[in-house]
């Protein structure tokens, strides 16, 4: 939460959905889910509604923490191990499957070839069908390198290139996802409710019990996603999202067809 271009950019969109809609069907059957978060709990303020109800239907979700820890006045007695305690616990409250942290150092973190690569063979482990990442205008450096990286990575993981990374190109997400955590998005795209989740959410960001002496981050996150849920539907709690990238949803079998009717017994013409 610690407060380019390139070929990969090439392959994203945006506005290619309602504003303020979901789009249905985008996330029927989903199986796999990555979400890459530049800081311990941006997933959980970013996305981590989603993230439970991603899990309630079914999906293992993966979650990449790039960067490590930056000590402050406030939390420095905290060790290193019971930090990392509040990471597990706070993946615990969401149902993640997998939390995988790259520890990249925190106000020295540069995108390179080999952290590239680090989050390409993730990806191509993983194969998602839905990513989520910082939006494009975070209010952090590190969140809008972070959003760099994965766009690249997101290429790269496609690419017949990079065979250092390991495994085949993975497929094209199906939907890609901005989230935001410093800077609330003027605009957004895409509108999931979390009214069933808000209760884990809450509860995940508790779990940073070092974060919250920082400030009552447990309070903003149930705030905004009720805010949220305002004005995306009137009422309720939601989460809101810029669409990177958008597929069309797998199509699903047509209804069986009946067999036509036999002709009746002597109906038929010579």
């Amino acid at each position: 939460m610690t407060a380019g271009s390139s070929e990969g950019t090439a392959e994203v969109t945006t506005g290619v959905a309602t504003p303020g809609v979901a789009t249905p069907g985008v996330t029927t059957g989903v199986t796999d889910v990555l979400v890459v978060a530049p800081h311990p709990d941006d997933d959980v303020i970013g996305c981590g509604g989603s993230i439970a109800k991603h899990v309630r239907d079914g999906a293992r979700v993966t979650v990449v923490i790039v960067i490590g820890r930056e000590r402050s006045a406030l939390d420095d007695a905290v060790t290193d191990a019971e930090f990392a305690a509040e990471t597990e616990a706070a993946a615990k409250a969401l149902g993640v499957h997998r939390c995988i942290r790259f520890e990249e150092p925190s106000r020295d973190f540069a995108l390179n070839r080999r952290v590239h690569l680090d989050l390409v063979r993730v990806l191509r482990e993983v194969r998602p069908q839905v990513v989520y990442l910082p939006h494009d205008n975070d209010d952090d450096v590190e969140h809008r390198m972070v959003h760099q990286l994965t766009v690249e990575a997101l290429w790269m993981a496609r690419s017949e290139f990079f065979q250092e990374a390991g495994g085949p190109p993975m497929p094209a997400p199906r939907l890609v996802l901005g989230y935001e955590v410093w800077a609330p998005m003027a605009r957004f795209q895409y509108a999931e409710d979390i009214g069933g989740q808000i209760g884990a959410k809450v509860e995940a960001m508790r779990a940073y019990v070092s974060q919250l002496r920082h400030a009552a981050w447990d309070e903003g996150v149930e705030g905004l996603a009720r805010y949220r849920g305002a004005v995306s539907a009137g009422s309720g709690y939601a989460e809101v999202f810029q669409v990177l990238s958008l597929a069309a949803p797998p199509p699903t079998a047509p209804p069986p067809t009946a067999p036509p009717p036999a002709d009746p017994a002597g109906g038929g013409r010579d």
